[in-house]
C-alpha cells in the first residue's frame, strides 16, 4: 500500500498599474482555495476575481491666463494672446508717441521734440504780438480802426477840396478787416450855397489803370461843414480787407448849379511836385467827376496832398 501523498502549488500575488483617466487601478489576485481533502491528488484551488477599477482623478485647473487692464487676454486655455489696451483721457493704457504739434488726437502722447517745437512757436508769436503792438500804434492799425496814414504825419498844411475831384488814398491792411464806416477830419468846413451838393466816402480796389468802387458813404451834404470835427460815416454795407492787399479810400465834394464852398481836411504833402509825381503815386485826384463812379480810369490824374481818413 502505498503512501498518500499531499501536492501544494503556490500561486504568486501580483500588482497590476495601468493608467486610466489619470487614476491607478490595483488588481489584486483573488485568495487562494484551500487545499483539497487528505486524499488521493487533490484539485488546487480556483484564483479569486480581479479587483473593481478605482474612482477617477480630481480635474486639473484651467489653461487660461487671467489678466487685469490694461492686459487683455483674447486667446483660449491652451494658447494665451495677451495685449495692452489703448490708453484714452479716462482709462489707463498703452500710448504712440508724436512729433505732431497740430494733432488733435486724444489717444497719443508728445515727445519732446514736439513739445519744444511748439514752445518755439508760441515764443515766435509772443515776439509778433510784441512787434504788431508797436506796428498798431506807430502806424495807426489796430483790430478796430486803419487809418490811410499815421496822425504823427500829419502836417500843418491841410489841402482843401477841388470841385468835382476824387482823392484816392492808398491803405494797405495788416490784418483782415471789415470795414463798416469811414471818417474823415474837417479842419475848415465849407458849405455850398445852393445847387446839387455831392460828398461821399467810398473803398477802391485797382487792377490796372481801372478803379473800381467796391463800397460807398451815402451822399450826405453835411460832410466838411463843420470845423474841426470828425465826419463819420457808414458804408451803405460792410466790406472786408484782406491782409497784405492795396485798397485806396476816396472822397468827393462836388456843387453844381449852386456855389462850392471848398471845405479843408486834415493831410500831409507828399514834398515836391517831382517826389508826388512817382509812380505809383501814393495819393492823387481824379478831375471832372460828379460822383464816386463805380468805375474810374486813372490813367491820368494829379497828384494830390494824402488826406488822413479812417476806416472802422
Amino acid at each position: 500500500m502505498s503512501d498518500n501523498t499531499l501536492t501544494v502549488t503556490e500561486v504568486v500575488n501580483s500588482v497590476t498599474v495601468t493608467p486610466v483617466n489619470n487614476t491607478v487601478t490595483v488588481s489584486e489576485v483573488g485568495t487562494q482555495g484551500p487545499a483539497g481533502t487528505n486524499g488521493t491528488n487533490g484539485a488546487t484551488g480556483a484564483t479569486g476575481a480581479t479587483g473593481a477599477t478605482g474612482a477617477t482623478g480630481a480635474q486639473g485647473s484651467s489653461g487660461v491666463v487671467t489678466v487685469n487692464a490694461p492686459l487683455t487676454n483674447a486667446g483660449t486655455s491652451s494658447a494665451a494672446n495677451l495685449s495692452v489696451s489703448t490708453g484714452t483721457t479716462s482709462a489707463v493704457g498703452v500710448l504712440q508717441l508724436t512729433d505732431s504739434v497740430s494733432s488733435t488726437s486724444t489717444t497719443t502722447a508728445a515727445t519732446p521734440n514736439s513739445v519744444k517745437t511748439a514752445y518755439d512757436l508760441a515764443a515766435a508769436a509772443q515776439s509778433r504780438s510784441t512787434f504788431t503792438a508797436a506796428w498798431d500804434w506807430l502806424y495807426s492799425q489796430s483790430s478796430t480802426n486803419i487809418d490811410t496814414l499815421p496822425r504823427l504825419a500829419i502836417a500843418n498844411s491841410n489841402s482843401n477840396t477841388v470841385n468835382g475831384s476824387i482823392v484816392f488814398v492808398p491803405v494797405v491792411p495788416i490784418r483782415d478787416f471789415t470795414v463798416t464806416n469811414v471818417a474823415i477830419l474837417c479842419v475848415t468846413g465849407g458849405t455850398d450855397v445852393s445847387g446839387t451838393t455831392v460828398r461821399k466816402l467810398g473803398i477802391y480796389t485797382l487792377s490796372g489803370t481801372t478803379m473800381t468802387l467796391q463800397r460807398a458813404t451815402a451822399n450826405d451834404s453835411t460832410i466838411g461843414t463843420a470845423s474841426g470835427t470828425l465826419n463819420t460815416r457808414a458804408l451803405t454795407s460792410t466790406y472786408a480787407m484782406t491782409a497784405g492787399s492795396i485798397y485806396y479810400v476816396a472822397v468827393i465834394c462836388y456843387n453844381t448849379g449852386g456855389t462850392f464852398n471848398s471845405p479843408t481836411f486834415a493831410s500831409n504833402a507828399l514834398g515836391s511836385s517831382a517826389l508826388a509825381a512817382l509812380l505809383p503815386q501814393m495819393a492823387f485826384r481824379k478831375a471832372s467827376q460828379t460822383d464816386l463812379g463805380s468805375s474810374v480810369d486813372v490813367t491820368t490824374v494829379s497828384a494830390n496832398a494824402a488826406y488822413w481818413m479812417r476806416l472802422t
